[in-house]
């Protein structure tokens, strides 16, 4: 099966699944999907981080945007976005991302809403010159600096500081030995901004 539509059926499954959890509760009044959150997400990309040939490790500014769609499950949410390093002609081009956030709920809840980390299966696409769809697997953590320290403030109640770890599982890289690398991640951090609804 192709890598977009592992992750596509994949989607589609854990909503489904979530849809029908629901279903079985009389009591919940609340939508499978809810409404989406948009965030700005201005940072930097590293790319070839960790198992990297010599001088081939490079970070650049990256711009993303991204539309989160949460469920009525506190262990799903939708994701979709765009990011790219335009401030340099030699940056990564544009790259679309789609897929799923799942949530690890138990540690969420022991930082009291401090941390957000989650896991998440993605598809990701690069533009011209590029490979096409491929899989990955995101480890994210989301520091919810606005919604603890600035709850006074409404233009930063959906401010945080966030640091993501993407491995590449479809078409996995090589290292010099011609073996499959997977131990080779992009890192991206920088802030968010949710920017709607208004928080």
């Amino acid at each position: 099966m192709k890598p977009v539509r592992l992750v596509a059926v994949a989607v589609l499954s854990s909503a489904l699944l979530a849809g029908t959890a629901m279903a079985q509760d009389t009591t919940m009044k609340s939508p499978v999907l809810k409404a989406p959150v948009f965030l700005i997400m201005p940072g930097g990309l590293t790319s070839c981080s960790i198992s990297c040939p010599a001088n081939e490790s490079k970070t650049d500014f990256n711009a993303r945007f991204q539309t989160v769609i949460p469920t009525a499950t506190d262990w799903l949410a939708l994701v979709g976005g765009l990011q790219w390093g335009w401030a340099d002609s030699s940056a990564h081009g544009p790259i679309g991302f789609f897929g799923a956030i799942v949530p690890i709920v138990p540690l969420n809840n022991a930082t009291r809403g401090w941390l957000s980390l989650s896991l998440d299966p993605l598809g990701v696409t690069t533009g011209p010159g590029g490979k096409g769809t491929n899989f990955f697997l995101e480890g994210a953590a989301v520091l919810n600096i606005g919604a603890k320290m600035m709850k006074t403030m409404p233009v930063f109640r959906g401010f945080g500081a966030y640091f993501l770890i993407d491995q590449q599982l479809s078409r996995v890289p090589r290292d010099l030995n011609g073996d499959k690398d997977y131990w080779n991640p992009t890192l991206i951090w920088g802030g968010l901004l949710q920017i709607a609804p208004w928080p």
